[in-house]
């Protein structure tokens, strides 16, 4: 019986995991298409919608109360899916300023949806639009 090459295994192991992503592996790769402060993200970032953008704002709303579905509402009318990360969430009050990374799904004026989010480090390089 012949043996499988390493790359093989290797091809077969991680194909679950890229397959069953989604968008969601945007996040952990590459540049933010854009960069915005949330009083700017509503007039312009409709032309990033799909893609990965930063956003500075201060936080109005952390919700935790539904397992698996973490949510950090920044002012401005912006949701932030963080999905399972709620721990993530937990580490902000409302009131502080915070920097996250999405997918800008949704772009109007008090209806603004980056899904999925995540917090990312504040001494992380960011140039507004």
């Amino acid at each position: 019986m012949q043996k499988n090459p390493p790359v093989v295994w290797m091809a077969l192991l991680l194909a679950p995991l890229v397959a069953g992503c989604g968008s969601g592996w945007v996040l952990d790769y590459g540049e933010p298409a854009a960069q915005f402060l949330a009083t700017d993200l509503a007039s312009g970032g409709a032309t990033f919608v799909g893609e990965k953008v930063t956003v500075k704002g201060i936080v109005s709303e952390i919700d935790t109360f539904d397992a698996g579905s973490a949510w950090i509402h920044l002012q401005g009318g912006i949701r932030c899916d963080l999905g399972d990360f709620a721990t993530m969430a937990e580490g902000y009050e409302v009131g502080e300023t915070a920097f996250v990374d999405g997918v800008l799904e949704r772009c109007e004026e008090g209806n603004i949806l980056l899904s999925p989010a995540v917090l990312r480090d504040p001494e992380a390089l960011f140039s507004p639009r």
